[in-house]
């Protein structure tokens, strides 16, 4: 027999080499192996698998091979600790070759390195993805048996010096799960040396682990999965909320905010507020993130918000100010969020306002000319000692402010195409009758006739107020 043989774990008669096909048929074809299998297994394995119910080892090795095979099937269908099972695998498959000592390697895609889930023996083990017979294993997903371990060059020396343990003989199976090679099996010194047999039934065996791992690595993000969809369902309660249950009377003007949540939470609210001494503040913003973190500070925005509204008469650059800097002092670096936010004075005349990073709201005067507000800061949260700047604008009975955010003007359709923020416009304008209360609904059709069937990436919010 060669010392070097690069096999996989099927092989005809004659001993050529067939490629792996899918789980089911490599395990059918490993337990065909095992029939013909003929020569006395290991007496390790005779004494720990092959005992029939009575206590009597059977007559035929190639019985007992297959037995023992469907028993560990058994036996770890019915084990639900990974590390148990990931550790039975690596018994039976040491057991079953007759080996001396077997070490699981899984790959460590972040680190860029190979590293032993189970090594019988020494302690956990970190290579170099790549090196060594199990790292050329891994990389031509392929088998390699190695008789000849002592002029083996790609045998790692470094662990053998370090552990104490030399390697003589060695027989690496790849791990595959869903088409792809996570890991290896890994087989040391058979004091007769590895044949093709072994290398057909470490397949089989390599499959099981494969399964058991993969098994657990589906169960781990079905339960993120999980704990985000709760995550988010808890956000979008909290949102929900906070958002105004319907939209607030008041002398003088119409008003109506609407808030159509995306599938994931984009972290969108709005305000519409009378205040104490007549004037009403409107408020739209967008969080950064998603999940509990923005909906807290959704939560710690509104209520900060509205206080500086109702009692501090400073101004709105000053009130903005503070409320950046408290957000800064309470937030991680991530966490900010745009922010419009207007007040229109007791008389209805004029429009005070800071833009705080927000998309520029829309002006529609009475005889049909359209405005975007000037005014931009940074969103609020970002840096600590930001400033912001008061604009203010006329208003006549008529006249219509509309809010929007970027869910609007961001939306796409399935080939990726943002919708043209001038079609916003071209809304707005194109219904020049329409109530107050109508406009959310129009703009929201149009992006959904734009996008099709695709799914909507952001929260779509609207706030309109008119004076009448």
């Amino acid at each position: 027999m060669r010392d070097i043989v690069p096999i996989v774990p099927e092989w005809d008669k004659d001993g050529r080499e067939f490629c792996l096909h899918d789980a089911a048929d490599t395990a059918w074809r490993s337990t065909r192996h095992a029939v013909d299998w003929l020569e006395s297994p290991p007496k390790v394995f005779q004494e720990e698998y092959c005992m029939s119910s009575l206590g009597v080892v059977t007559a035929n090795p190639a019985d007992d091979t297959i037995r023992a095979i469907f028993e560990h099937a058994a036996r770890i269908g019915r084990e639900q600790r990974i590390d148990e099972l990931v550790r039975l695998n690596a018994d039976f498959a040491r057991d079953l070759a007759g080996a001396d000592r077997c070490s699981l390697w899984l790959i460590d895609e972040s680190a860029n390195e190979l590293w032993t889930k189970v090594a019988h023996g020494v302690v956990p083990i970190r290579i170099p993805l790549g090196e060594g017979l199990v790292g050329a294993c891994v990389r031509e997903d392929r088998v390699l048996l190695v008789n000849d371990a002592r002029n083996e060059p790609r045998v790692l020396r470094r662990v053998d010096l370090k552990s104490g343990y030399q390697t003589e003989q060695v027989l690496c199976v790849p791990l595959r799960a869903e088409g792809k090679v996570i890991g290896a099996l890994q087989l040391l010194n058979k004091p007769a040396g590895f044949d093709e047999k072994d290398g057909g039934l470490l397949g089989l065996v390599a499959h099981f682990a494969a399964s058991a791992i993969d098994g657990e690595r589906l169960r781990q993000e079905a339960e993120r999965a999980r704990l985000v969809r709760h995550e988010l369902d808890l956000a979008r309660a909290v949102q929900a909320r906070l958002l105004p249950e319907r939209s607030p009377t008041a002398d003088g003007l119409e008003c109506v905010g609407f808030c159509r949540a995306a599938r994931t939470i984009g972290g969108d609210y709005y305000d519409l507020l009378p205040l104490p001494d007549g004037r009403f503040a409107l408020t739209l913003g967008d969080v950064s993130g998603k999940g509990i973190p923005a909906a807290v500070m959704m939560a710690s925005i509104q209520t900060l918000l509205r206080s500086l509204l109702q009692h501090d008469l400073r101004g709105l650059d000053t009130a903005l100010a503070d409320l950046n800097r408290t957000l800064y002092v309470c937030s991680t670096a991530e966490r900010y969020s745009t922010l419009f936010c207007g007040v229109i004075s007791v008389d209805r005349k004029t429009l005070s306002y800071v833009n705080a990073g927000h998309v520029p709201p829309y002006l529609i005067h009475r005889d049909g000319r359209l405005e975007r507000l000037p005014g931009g800061d940074l969103p609020v949260g970002l840096l600590a000692e930001s400033g912001y700047e008061q604009f203010s604008a006329r208003l006549e009975p008529g006249d219509t402010v509309v809010v929007v955010s970027d869910g609007i003007i961001e939306a796409r359709n399935r080939e990726g195409e943002f919708w043209e923020e001038e079609e916003v416009e071209r809304v707005l304008l194109g219904h020049p009758g329409a109530a107050v209360s109508e406009l959310p609904g129009l703009l929201c059709d149009a992006v959904d006739r734009f996008a099709g069937e695709a799914e909507q990436y952001d929260d779509m919010t609207v706030v309109a107020l008119r004076i009448e």
